[in-house]
Parts: structure tokens; sequence; C-alpha cells
């Protein structure tokens, strides 16, 4: 698989790496029909591959409609470069371009034990749910937190004017200043935290049945996950800095146009939405 797709994201859709009921019936099945007269035999193995072929097709078609919707997001975001969503996008149709495929040879297979061995690679080799639409999610969650921090610079930008004007004119602005400090420290951590999340994905790849890889790919996930929390409680830290500033700007007597703060608020709230 190309790994550009996470080199570029509230909680991510994460399954358990088992084998699907789906693919573990198709083994029952052969075992059932081995006991039964030749003739039925020949009809039952038909119809349980016939079923398990269906049922393999709903959950490539699954994980087809997941990966074009991660795609979507992804495109939509606004803090990273054109290069890295056209080598999303790129990665994307490769790994739908390959189910498909895979699909396909499923859906031709003559006898049971390639077919079950097929079925199992949905899972096994492929991780489209335990593996790369977490690091999708992930990036998409980082890109909406280094998006509500630039934002929320800007309005510290103008926190920081008002300030400036009230100090000049005799105002004690210390508390203020103390807060608009924490404030720009947080949204600075922010930051930070969200570029590690993405670093802590970028290079994951399917463990294909490798317990070891699987391992580490499940704990890079929960630790991007980690990042994107703090980089929440940062921003959720600095709204409150910025709400204090306000209530300071409004007591005092200097003429002070006070910054609209629904800006802030409605950037955590995006956020908080996208990361849990």
């Amino acid at each position: 698989m190309n790994t550009k797709l996470f080199a570029g994201i509230s909680a991510a859709l994460v399954l358990g790496a088992a084998l699907p009921v789906f693919a573990q019936g198709v083994g029952a099945g052969a075992g059932v029909n081995a006991r039964v007269g030749s003739t039925t035999v020949g009809t039952n193995v038909e119809v349980r591959m016939a079923n398990a072929k269906d049922r393999a097709n709903q959950e490539i078609a699954r994980r087809i409609n997941a990966l074009r919707a991660l795609n979507e997001r992804v495109q939509a975001m606004v803090r990273v470069s054109a290069t890295v969503k056209a080598n999303i996008s790129s990665d994307v149709d490769a790994e739908i371009a390959s189910l498909t495929a895979l699909n396909a040879k499923i859906q031709g297979d003559p006898d049971f034990d390639l077919l079950r061995a097929d079925i199992q690679s949905i899972t096994s080799s492929y991780r489209i749910f335990v593996l790369i639409i977490p690091q999708g999610h992930i990036i998409v969650a980082a890109d909406k937190i280094q998006t509500a921090v630039s934002t929320m610079k800007t309005f510290a930008e103008k926190l920081q004017a008002r300030i400036s004007a009230a100090q000049t004119s005799g105002t004690d602005v210390t508390a203020a200043t103390a807060s608009l400090s924490d404030m720009n420290a947080k949204l600075a951590d922010a930051q930070a935290q969200a570029s590690a999340a993405i670093s802590l994905v970028a290079d994951l790849t399917p463990d294909n049945g490798d317990k070891a890889k699987m391992t580490a790919n499940e704990q890079a996930l929960k630790d991007a996950r980690a990042k994107l929390r703090t980089a929440l409680k940062d921003l959720q830290d600095a709204r409150k800095d910025a709400g204090d500033i306000v209530k300071a700007l409004r007591t005092w007597t200097v003429d002070t146009t006070l910054p609209n703060t629904s800006a802030s608020s409605s950037a955590t709230s995006s956020v908080s939405g996208g990361t849990q």
C-alpha cells in the first residue's frame, strides 16, 4: 500500500482485527457439506459459496464507500497543501482499485479454499477500518485544530490591540496581559500537538498478520488521539482566556471596540465535534 496517504485525523472508526463472521463461515460451511450426500453437497456448496461471495461483496463495498467519504473530507481540508491532498486522493484511488480487483477475484473463486483465503485478506491485508480510516480521521481532526488555531490567533491579535490601547490610557492591564500570554501559549501547543499527531500516523502500514506491527500501529493511533485531545483542551483553555480578557475590556473606561468572541467559540466547537 502506498504510504503517502497518511504522510500528509475524534475519534476514528476502529473495528477489531478479528476475522469477520462472514469469513469464518466459509470454512465451516465446507465441513458441514462434506457429511451430506454427493448431490446435496454440490447444491449446498454452491449456495454457501454464493452467500459468502455476496457478503464479501457487501463488506468490500462498505470499505470502498468509507474510503470515498474519507477522501471527500480530506479534500475539504484547508491547512494542508494541494500536494498532500493530491497524494491522498491518489492513494485512496489505489486502495479502491485493489479492493475492486479483490472483489472480482472473490466472485470468480471456484472453490472454498481460495474463497476463504481471499475473504480473509479483506481484513488481514487491507485493514481499512482498523488502520486506514482511523489514520485519515486523525489527519482531518488535526487539520480542524490547525484551522481553529489560525482563527484564534487572529482573534488574539485583536485582543492585543485593545489591551495595548487600554495600557496607553493608563489602565492596569496586568491580568489581561497574563491571560493573553497563556492564550498564545495554549494555541502554540495545540498547533504542535496536532502536527505531532499527524507525524505519529504518517508512516503506518497494514500489519498483514504481524502481531508486533499490529500492536505498534494500535499504540501509534492511540498516542495520536491523545495528542488531539490535548490540543482540543488547549483550544478550550485558550477560549476561556479570551473570554476573561473580553470581560476585563468591558470594565475598562477606555473606549475600545470589543472583538467578536463568536469566532473562537465556533472554532473550538467545530474541532470538538470532529475529534470525538
